[in-house]
């Protein structure tokens, strides 16, 4: 039998993976020294780091610190080497380059302690800059506040909590299902783990502003080619779309959660949206939703000059799904007669009528 896992009551287990954050690293954990609420671990994960940021935690003599080195093996990596570090009942989330406000946890925890039948809690904050400078508040940039089930809210997009750093989950959830981060994400991460976190619990939301999310040009989200940000990010709509949860979503979000994932995040590989279109839960849509999209697919690789004989088969699809959606039928006989004729038309309406043939 695996070894009992310890859960120490009322205490909050805080991870921090950091890498070259030596810049802000000392202000994070400062912000931690300074909570009203003093019963907390902190679990620091250094994924690498080539900078200073070793010698700052170092200069940190506190008990309830503790810190754990490993190579560059990624954000995802460090978040579950703190998974498994951590000792408390709660999960709270401090990124190097973050700060808490003096009540985040205590807040946090109040609530918490006091609504048994839900797992996890959110609350609001404000964006800084690189020399700390408050901007907006994070839910300026939100949807909601959303309170109870908020699966749907969250396959539908990341943007109900923003970062991590203004939630605190219970960890008995996170034991009980097993939830750890995708290493395969490298934007997102949080995103994906917090949404199979709601498919199983409940959140409460805290209207006061309890934290600072930094905006600056290292962090890895700046950092991050396209490429890979679609890749790590048509991760997470393939890992949401796949939870048992998904059916429960509304059509618009089920249906929204393919077309971002069809037509924004796949954009160039058609073997892939082959793929994707083949699973049972797009085959669940409507029939004239999975036309729809269907049509939107083959009309984005006309526009793109792509044409590899897939399109012409996702528009012949279009319309046996749809016959009587006269978009899917023209542009179907259009790339019949010959696909530079559907995709000129295509450009003719893109651009208002004021186009002309390609040659």
């Amino acid at each position: 039998m695996p070894p009992a896992v310890e859960i120490r009551r009322g205490l909050v287990s805080v991870m921090m993976p950091v890498h070259n954050v030596e810049d802000y690293v000392g202000a994070a954990v400062e912000s931690l020294l300074a909570q009203t609420y003093t019963n907390w671990e902190l679990v620091v994960v250094d994924d690498g780091s080539t900078d200073g940021t070793t010698e700052v935690l170092a200069r940190f003599k506190d008990p309830r610190i503790g810190v754990y080195r490993q190579a560059s093996l990624g954000e995802s990596a460090g978040r579950n080497r703190a998974l498994q570090a951590m000792r408390g009942e709660w999960i709270a989330f401090l990124d190097g380059d973050d700060q808490f406000l003096p009540e985040h946890l205590a807040a946090a925890v109040d609530r918490l302690q006091h609504s048994p039948s839900i797992g996890g809690v959110y609350s609001d904050g404000f964006y800084m800059d690189k020399d700390g400078r408050r901007g907006d508040r994070l839910s300026s940039r939100r949807r909601g506040p959303f309170e109870g089930d908020l699966f749907d809210p969250l396959v539908r997009a990341s943007d109900v909590f923003g970062p991590p750093i203004c939630t605190v989950l219970r960890r008995q959830v996170v034991l009980d299902q097993r939830l750890t981060f995708d290493s395969r994400i490298v934007i997102g991460p949080d995103w994906d783990f917090l949404t199979g976190f709601a498919e199983v619990a409940q959140f409460g939301y805290l209207p006061q502003s309890t934290c600072l999310y930094r905006v600056h040009g290292e962090s890895i989200t700046a950092r991050t080619a396209s490429p890979r940000r679609r890749s790590s990010l048509a991760q997470c709509r393939q890992n949401a779309i796949q939870r048992p949860g998904f059916r429960r979503c509304s059509l618009e979000t089920r249906t929204y959660a393919f077309y971002d994932l069809l037509l924004n995040l796949l954009p160039e590989d058609n073997r892939r949206r082959a793929e994707v279109t083949g699973w049972p839960q797009f085959l669940e849509l409507p029939a004239a939703e999975r036309g729809r999209l269907l049509r939107l697919m083959a009309a984005q690789d006309l526009l793109a000059g792509r044409y590899d004989g897939q399109t012409l088969d996702w528009l012949r699809r279009a319309v046996e799904l749809a016959p009587g959606e006269t978009r899917n039928r023209l542009l179907f006989r259009l790339c019949q007669v010959s696909p530079r004729l559907g995709q000129w038309v295509l450009r003719l309406r893109a651009n208002g009528g004021h186009s002309a043939p390609a040659n």
